[in-house]
């Protein structure tokens, strides 16, 4: 009897756990999108959307002051969930206004561009490079849909190994089965994500609408260049300053080639909508 209550409690577990895999690491259908009518912005507005990168206001009012030094007026709203996987940032465009860390406003704004920051999280979760690339292939292209240029920077450079050795023992040993069953094992590398979603990109031809910036030019190796970083996994003031410069370079590229009229307004707006601390990422 009592080797039959143990089977029966180790079958349990082993179904729990079947299912929680099953509900971290699943790839959901794409949320069904009610699009807006376009009108032309008389100041720019861009939108901030990622983990706890986009958290706080110091990334606003960063590109918020570069824009202005090239004479152009911004309006940015920012939502960042610290701690999110791609997959949250994803449903967080769809959650019900006033709910924690819902973005549906990003969808609602009339915005000109939407930057996407996200991958820290996804890495140190040992989330894989297919359920990276597949979030966030969702979120570029239902921007597109709703006539949003997406600013995709690609996935960080940061003290990934610092940071997965902090996990404590269970998280640890999760990520460790996770990692047996997610892209044969391959979630360990910081390229791996990158040409995930590169080739994902390309196949897909979202690339050609979507401005991508490549964070190694913000810093190419974590472990040469840790001024830039606060800590393991996030960016410093300084980081931020050189991420958030960067950013705005690619935008006033694309804006010349296209020869697009550059809204103006008569004031510099900056809104920031984050609700909450910026932590380190957790798994």
């Amino acid at each position: 009897m009592r080797i039959k209550l143990l089977l029966l409690l180790a079958g349990m577990l082993l179904a729990e756990f079947g299912y929680y895999l099953y509900k971290r690491y699943s790839f959901e259908p794409r949320h069904i999108s009610r699009h807006e009518v376009k009108h032309r912005n008389e100041v720019l507005r861009i939108g901030i959307i990622g983990d706890s990168w986009a958290s706080g206001t110091t990334l606003d009012t960063i590109i918020s002051n570069e824009f202005l030094k090239h004479g152009l007026k911004t309006e940015i709203i920012s939502f960042g969930e610290p701690e999110a996987k791609t997959k949250q940032i994803y449903d967080n465009l769809y959650a019900s206004p006033g709910s924690p860390y819902s973005s549906s406003e990003i969808l609602h704004h009339n915005l000109d561009y939407c930057i996407v920051l996200t991958g820290t999280s996804d890495a140190t979760g040992e989330m894989g490079a297919k359920f990276y690339a597949y979030y966030c292939s969702l979120i570029i292209s239902d921007l597109l849909k709703n006539n949003i240029e997406p600013v995709f920077v690609t996935m960080p450079d940061f003290g990934f190994k610092e940071t997965t050795d902090s996990l404590d023992v269970l998280q640890k040993a999760r990520n460790e089965v996770a990692s047996l069953i997610i892209d044969n094992g391959s979630t360990g590398s910081l390229d791996d994500y990158r040409k995930q979603i590169g080739q994902l990109l390309k196949d897909t031809h979202l690339q050609d609408s979507t401005i991508v910036v490549p964070f190694n030019m913000v810093c190419d190796d974590y472990k040469k260049h840790k001024i830039l970083y606060r800590n393991s996994g996030h960016l410093s003031t300084a980081g931020k300053q050189k991420m958030g410069k960067l950013i705005v370079q690619y935008i006033l590229d694309q804006l010349h080639r296209s020869n697009s009229q550059v809204p103006l307004g008569n004031r510099n707006i900056v809104i920031s909508k984050s609700r909450s601390i910026i932590q380190p990422s957790g798994s």
